[in-house]
C-alpha cells in the first residue's frame, strides 16, 4: 500500500508512522498542510490511501475530501476528527470518504483500519463518539476467543493466528465462528470493528 498523510499534529504523526510500521507499509508520505499533500496527489499518482487531519487550518472543509474523493475514485480516504463531530463524520462519508475515527486514535487501531483499507473490503465506518467499554465478562467470550480477536484486530490472518497460539487453523475458524456470534457481527471484519469500537481488545 502506498500511504500519504496530512496532519500538523507531531503526535498523530507518530501514531500514523508507528502504524504504517505494524502493516508493514513502506514510509509514507507525511505533510503539515493539505495543499502540500493535494500538490503530491497531483504530482504522484498511484497513492492508494491517504490520512487526513480534518483540523488543518487549510483544509477547506469538507468539499475539499470531496473533490478529492472524486478526483481519485480509487484513493481511499480516511478522515480523522475531533471526537464530538458525529455529524461531520456521516457527512464525510456521503463525500466519498471510506473512514471515519477520532484524531486521539491508537497506533494499533490505526493500523486495524489500513489493514481493512488494504483488504479492499468496502465502506467501513468507524463510529467517533465515545461509547462505554464491555465488560469483557458481557460478551460471553472465553480467554482464547478474547486472543484471537486481539490478534484479528492486529490484521493476522487465521493461519497466522494459528501459528501463534499452536493450534489447527481449523480450531481458529471454530472460535471465529464462536466470536462473530457472540458479538453478534455479520463476518469477521465487523466483529472486528465491534471490538475496536466498544474496547473489547
Amino acid at each position: 500500500m502506498k500511504l500519504l498523510f496530512a496532519t500538523d499534529d507531531p503526535a498523530l504523526r507518530r501514531t500514523v508512522l508507528a502504524a504504517a510500521g505494524i502493516c508493514d507499509i513502506p514510509t509514507p508520505s507525511g505533510f503539515d498542510t493539505m495543499q502540500r499533500a493535494l500538490d503530491a496527489l497531483g504530482k504522484a499518482p498511484g497513492f492508494d490511501c491517504a490520512i487526513i487531519d480534518y483540523r488543518l487550518p487549510d483544509l477547506g472543509g469538507l468539499k475539499t475530501i470531496e473533490k478529492l474523493c472524486r478526483r481519485d475514485k480509487r484513493l481511499a480516504v480516511a478522515l480523522l476528527l475531533p471526537e464530538k463531530e458525529v455529524d461531520l463524520l456521516r457527512q464525510a462519508l456521503r463525500t466519498g470518504a471510506c473512514a471515519g475515527a477520532p484524531v486521539e486514535i491508537s497506533e494499533t487501531a490505526l493500523a486495524s483500519i489500513l489493514t481493512l483499507i488494504g483488504e479492499d473490503l468496502g465502506l467501513m465506518v468507524y463510529p467517533i463518539a465515545h461509547k462505554p467499554n464491555l465488560d469483557q465478562g458481557e460478551t460471553g467470550l472465553s480467554r482464547r476467543e478474547i486472543q484471537i480477536l486481539d490478534s484479528l484486530c492486529a490484521g493476522r490472518q487465521n493461519k497466522e493466528i494459528a501459528h501463534m497460539f499452536g493450534i489447527q487453523e481449523v480450531t481458529v475458524k471454530m472460535h471465529m465462528r464462536s466470536i462473530i456470534t457472540k458479538l453478534g457481527a455479520k463476518n469477521r471484519t465487523h466483529a472486528a470493528m465491534i471490538a475496536l469500537r466498544n474496547g473489547i481488545v
